[in-house]
């Protein structure tokens, strides 16, 4: 087993948009360490007259690690892909992974 140094990056989206940046990340970066749970609530932003019971929404939380040789480059591009850039696009952090294991199949020959 080989330690390796990862980060964690948490990505809030609005309901809808979390499909669409797995697969970028996975076609530009080869992510597949992705989970998406969901949420409801309000925004910081959002008026008090609209944050009364049910006057809430749904919300995609997209949670992946990545290396932390690349976690600056993958976190750039997901500010701006996922349009976390523009007003009410999201919140996005990252943090340091305490502990990663790298885990790799064998390589398994087809069997004819």
């Amino acid at each position: 087993m080989k330690l390796i140094k990862q980060k964690v990056i948490v990505v809030i989206l609005p309901k809808g948009k979390a499909n669409n940046l797995v697969k970028l990340l996975v076609n530009e970066y080869e992510i597949t360490a992705i989970d998406i749970h969901y949420a409801r609530g309000v925004g910081r932003i959002t008026p008090l007259s609209h944050r009364g019971v049910g006057e809430t929404s749904e919300k995609e939380i997209l949670t992946l690690s990545t290396l932390a040789e690349q976690a600056d480059e993958v976190f750039e591009y997901i500010y701006f892909e996922a349009g976390i850039n523009q007003p009410h696009g999201g919140l996005v952090y990252m943090h340091d992974l305490s502990m990663s294991s790298q885990y790799e199949l064998p390589d398994m020959k087809e069997e004819v």
